[in-house]
């Protein structure tokens, strides 16, 4: 995919990444245009195909229209379900999975993208009626009754089991054969509001449970660690001066999106998973990754060998554990750790930050890694807010690309597909000019 998130989160051909966007509709009609006008660039050139599911007409419509304006649209299909309920969605999400799939028995390589918010809402109706006649028969309790329980970290309702079950039937569909062609699913899901909050909740007041149970303790000791729980919470946004509100904190049904405990365990089953930040109200929408809770699954073999070569991943590394020190030191990232040669933070983040629209070829990505890679480069510190680093790193990224190193750099990618180490060297001395 010839998009900058590849560096720090890579889109692997036959892979099943999750999305978790920040608005719906501004995602699907800024967003959602670059995935479908991208085409695979890595391993054997084989004939493709982006599969995309609509919410209606009118979406379908006005998106064939945008793929035609950027001459996309012949590598495309567009699939409408016949009405919005639930059942309607999920079916037509299937018919994009087994058209990729047919295109991969092709030898072709397939991606569908979609919106997974009708299978929550087709698996909380089946579990509903499901669990109303099992509690009618003694089976099983209400599952408006169902407790939630602590898992790694993670507070989570009981039924994961069966609902991952659910899951698997669509994320195992996702194929990567060796030599063959693939299917991979995109699959974007919007939080639901107040859902996160309520999750929290619950695991503050489970806290309160297990401290209620320990035994063998004094009242003032108890109180004490009753105390520093409800700090944390404060902390974290809950407040326990109140009983809680059912209204504002637990979800609600009939609002869009999908709760948060859901996403977090499709999170786990998926190949990975990106996080969106929402940009700031008046910025034109954009991508903004969020590096430190998104989470790639797959090696370095997702990448195209051209980042490899220019130490995207240790990049990456490099990035995790300045802003991992920051945290630990209370302090602001830094440029070095352990005294050696490090990274300047909100450089790397840059690469984060990409303009709808605005696709970069693998030729312009390595340049923009190398640029943010130099801690030292003083025209990108000049750079006043995230806007104006984003053009300032553009403008360098060009500018190496005009210069002999860059020159020699499109020839390795052309003739080589990666960057020779020698190139690798003159492009570093080039950047050392912009300081």
């Amino acid at each position: 995919m010839k998009q900058g998130i590849d560096f720090d989160v890579p889109i692997g051909r036959g892979q099943t990444m999750l999305f978790q966007g920040s608005d719906p509709e501004r995602d699907r009609q800024s967003l959602w245009p670059d995935l479908l006008s991208s085409k695979p660039v890595v391993g054997k050139e084989r004939p493709f195909v982006n599969v995309c599911v609509c919410r209606d007409l009118d979406e379908a419509e006005a998106l064939k229209k945008e793929l035609e304006a950027r001459g996309c649209w012949e590598n495309c299909t567009l699939i409408v379900p016949i009405s919005n309920d639930p059942a309607s969605r999920m079916i037509a999400v299937n018919a994009a999975m087994a058209l990729g799939e047919h295109f991969e028995e092709e030898d072709g390589e397939a991606v569908v993208l979609c919106d997974l918010e009708a299978h929550h809402d087709v698996w909380t109706e089946l579990a509903d009626l499901a669990g109303q006649e099992r509690s009618a028969r003694g089976l099983l309790m209400d599952p408006k009754e169902e407790k939630w329980i602590q898992m790694q970290g993670t507070v989570i309702r009981e039924s994961i089991g069966e609902r991952r079950k659910f899951w698997f039937r669509l994320t195992n569909r996702a194929i990567n054969e060796v030599d063959k062609g693939s299917v991979t699913l995109l699959g974007w899901l919007w939080e639901q509001d107040g859902s996160l909050q309520y999750r929290k909740r619950q695991m503050y007041e489970q806290k309160f449970e297990k401290i209620e149970r320990i035994s063998r303790i004094s009242d003032e000791i108890r109180q004490k660690l009753m105390d520093k729980v409800k700090a944390d919470a404060a902390a974290d946004g809950i407040s326990f001066e109140s009983e809680l509100d059912e209204s504002l904190l637990k979800p609600n049904p009939n609002i869009p999106g999908v709760p948060n405990w859901e996403i977090e365990e499709l999170k786990s089953i998926s190949d990975g998973h990106i996080i969106l930040r929402r940009p700031p109200a008046d910025e034109v929408w954009e991508w903004r990754v969020d590096p430190y809770r998104s989470l790639p699954r797959l090696g370095t073999d997702a990448l195209h060998p051209a980042l490899i070569s220019c130490d995207a991943p240790k990049l990456r590394l490099k990035m995790m554990q300045a802003n991992d020190r920051a945290n630990l030191l209370h302090d602001t990232p830094a440029q070095t750790l352990d005294d050696k040669p490090g990274v300047e933070l909100r450089f790397i983040e840059l690469l984060l930050h990409q303009r709808a629209g605005e696709l970069f070829s693998i030729d312009e990505e390595v340049a923009r890694i190398v640029v943010a890679s130099d801690p030292d480069c003083a025209r990108l510190r000049e750079a006043e807010d995230d806007v104006r680093g984003r053009e300032m790193l553009s403008s360098l990224a060009k500018e190496m690309l005009g210069s002999e190193a860059g020159a020699k750099a499109l020839a390795d990618i052309k003739d080589l597909g990666f960057i020779t180490p020698s190139t690798l060297d003159l492009l570093v001395q080039e950047v050392a000019t912009f300081r």
